[in-house]
């Protein structure tokens, strides 16, 4: 019986054990990297088309046949060349008319003139009677009717000049008219010859000899003609992402399908502001000067673009990787505020009891700034400029308080150099990355990065060296 019991209660023991026994935490082993020294370079990719600096489409303001064509595809042209005729019988017909008219109003014109003379002749005879028989009146040798009738004569040939000179502006009137229609007659006629009106190349044609071409409401297109194939232009669709980076003047390396292995470069030559919205995708055009001094580059190629944003050589670099590692279960946190607190320590030269109340300060700002997020969340209508205005001015107010005179003084010069970094773009971008402890454990380092590529990115803070190791990976071992 007792030795039944002890065989109960050694099985109840080892049941015991068995249940308390927790399993075995699997073992998690971290990849690191070195942080290393290098080159950087933060391109754009993007891919454009192009194009002749100046493309010009050469029509025809009359219609016709086309009776000749003098040049062809790839045909190098010069200004006022004839590059093609019109069938101009139609034209040289209307401009004989248009002679003739011309002929027939300087006829009339001439006709007025004579008529003019024979009026003023006239006006000279009747004027004489009219003198004359106002004598013989005074000398009563006539009677009042002929001196009424020599008088209205008078006045009749007065209105007869005044009519003959009417007649001549009218016949001058209608020799400018003809002459103005001999004009349009012998430019229509010369608009048939269809000349160049650049010098250039031609890229494209678009009719053939017996070809009917119809002038009406707008000039159809015969040719295309590209001024200087030397410089060629590129005009590439960039994302709205990433259009905020292009600026007038940065480097561009190119490649087109017809030569796989040559580089060609260029530079953005503008950032036209008119959207395009294709698919709810907006993107911007982007104008890039080719050079292309050998004429290999033809109008219509695609050209696969690496804009360059920036380039640095021998600086810090950290992987990329290590930026997007993150140990399990633990939330990302604002890097910020710690980065600043850090960096006015070290730059004021801190420590002590005015270290950890800088610390502590910041710590504060930072509480303050999430209250005042949340209450942006709660009320939209919330100024969050003047609000933060406030709070950096607390702050700025606190410091003074901690800082002896010279290290407030040297706190204002640091917070002026980190606001013109600002504005120049290069104080960076907050960021979080993890590194090994002594005791082997993850711990945050907060940096400041600039210039990033597919691998790397530009360090621009101290709190890492040239062969610290940061984790990239983890992995868990059973």
């Amino acid at each position: 019986m007792r030795y039944g019991i002890s065989i109960i209660v050694v099985c109840i023991a080892a049941l015991l054990a068995w249940f308390n026994i927790s399993p075995a935490q699997p073992e998690v082993r971290y990849q690191t990297q070195q942080v290393d020294s290098g080159a950087i370079e933060s391109v754009v990719n993007t891919a454009g088309t192009t194009k002749a600096v100046v493309t010009v489409e050469v029509g025809t303001e009359v219609s016709g046949l086309i009776t000749e064509l003098y040049v062809d595809f790839n045909d190098d042209v010069a200004q006022g060349q004839a590059i093609a005729k019109l069938d101009d019988r139609t034209y040289v017909a209307r401009l004989r008319q248009a002679d003739a008219d011309v002929v027939m109003a300087k006829a009339s014109l001439a006709q007025q003139h004579a008529t003019h003379l024979k009026a003023e002749t006239e006006l000279a005879r009747t004027d004489r009677a009219f003198q004359r028989q106002q004598q013989l009146m005074a000398k009563s040798l006539t009677n009042q009717t002929e001196l009424d009738n020599a008088q209205a004569a008078f006045d009749t040939a007065k209105a007869q000049v005044s009519l003959a000179k009417a007649q001549i502006q009218s016949a001058d009137a209608q020799l400018l008219q003809r002459k103005a229609q001999q004009e349009q007659a012998q430019l229509d006629l010369d608009r048939t010859t269809i000349r160049s009106p650049v010098n250039g190349t031609v890229i494209d044609r678009q009719v053939d000899i017996g070809q009917t071409v119809a002038a009406s409401l707008s000039a159809p297109t015969l040719f295309t003609i590209a001024q200087d194939l030397s410089q060629m232009q590129i005009e590439a669709d960039v994302d709205e992402a990433d259009i905020g980076k292009i600026q007038q003047g940065q480097p561009v390396r190119f490649q087109v399908d017809a030569y796989p292995e040559r580089q060609f470069r260029g530079d953005v030559a503008q950032v036209r502001k008119a959207a395009t919205n294709t698919n709810n995708v907006v993107t911007y055009k982007v104008i890039i000067n080719a050079p292309n001094q050998q004429q290999l580059l033809l109008p219509g190629m695609t050209a696969n673009l690496n804009i360059v944003r920036g380039q640095q050589n021998d600086v810090l670099r950290v992987p990329n990787a290590a930026l997007r590692f993150k140990p399990a279960g633990i939330a990302a946190t604002p890097a910020a505020r710690t980065d600043m607190a850090a960096e006015v320590i070290t730059q004021l030269q801190l420590s002590g009891d005015s270290s950890n109340a800088v610390k502590q300060l910041y710590k504060d700002f930072a509480a303050s700034q999430q209250q005042a997020r949340t209450q942006l969340t709660n009320n939209p209508m919330t100024d969050m400029r003047q609000i933060m205005a406030k709070e950096r001015q607390k702050l700025q107010n606190a410091m003074q308080q901690v800082l002896t005179e010279q290290q407030y003084q040297q706190y204002l010069e640091l917070n002026e150099q980190r606001r013109a970094k600002r504005a120049q773009g290069t104080a960076g971008t907050a960021a979080q990355l993890w590194r090994l402890n002594a005791d082997g454990q993850p711990e945050s380092v907060t940096i400041r990065i600039g210039l990033t590529n597919d691998e790397y990115s530009e360090l621009l803070s101290s709190e890492l060296r040239a062969g610290d190791a940061v984790i990239v990976r983890a992995t868990r071992v059973d």
